[in-house]
């Protein structure tokens, strides 16, 4: 059996902590697909309001060094997260994304 990659795991830990923190809220129905794969990783139905929102979660990425612009300029952004912007069709459906929150929080 070949080894899992390393930001698979990271991923797959990713959504369950987001799932629960879902939990915490009693009104929230909590749905995820059945094969784990695709644009939306989680679908919650507020069941006071009615409302359907969809997520795709993003494990937490921090940034190692700064960062060079295309410009030659230096962005002071080690140890900032690294943000993932969603995909044209995301966009389309209304997609959030969605980062684990971090300890503390």
């Amino acid at each position: 059996m070949p080894k899992r990659d390393k930001r698979t795991i990271e991923g797959i830990k990713a959504e369950l902590e987001v799932q629960l923190e879902f939990t915490e809220n009693p009104d929230l129905l909590v749905f995820v697909p059945l094969m784990g794969l695709g644009l939306i990783d989680i679908v919650t139905l507020d069941r006071n309001t009615g409302e359907f929102k969809a997520y795709d979660v993003k494990a937490r990425s921090i940034r190692q060094s700064n960062y060079l612009a295309k410009d030659g300029s230096l962005r002071n952004t080690k140890g900032k997260t690294i943000l993932r912007p969603r995909s044209e069709e995301q966009k389309r459906l209304g997609v959030e994304i969605i980062y684990p929150r971090q300890k503390g929080d």
